[in-house]
């Protein structure tokens, strides 16, 4: 077997794509070879593209508090984090933050 698109990496797909994704394509592929007997064969390559963008980051505290007093930045839209356990600690520590300069 040989790969058609040469500037490609080879991968698997299992790792940049979540499983419900990866059994939906497995599903269809399966589908599509009872109309087109082949299409789903061990020979077959599927491509797909990961892409990550990164915002550029605030000047932030170490509780996320921008220069802006009051105003805070969390989170996977403001760069801060890459997933969402580290968004929901995040937001863990805003609120601590919060809540002690309130007390």
């Amino acid at each position: 077997m040989e790969p058609t698109l040469k500037e490609a990496e080879p991968g698997a797909l299992g790792l940049a794509l979540p499983y419900n994704t990866m059994k939906s394509i497995i599903e269809m592929l399966e589908a599509l070879d009872k109309v087109t007997p082949g299409i789903a064969s061990e020979h077959t390559l599927l491509y797909g593209v990961e892409a990550k963008f990164y915002s550029a980051r605030p000047k932030l505290t170490n509780r996320f508090e921008t220069e802006i007093r009051g105003l805070y930045a969390g989170g996977d839209g403001a760069g801060i984090t890459r997933g969402l356990a580290q968004a929901g600690a995040c937001g863990v520590v805003i609120a601590r933050d919060i809540i002690e300069k309130q007390a």
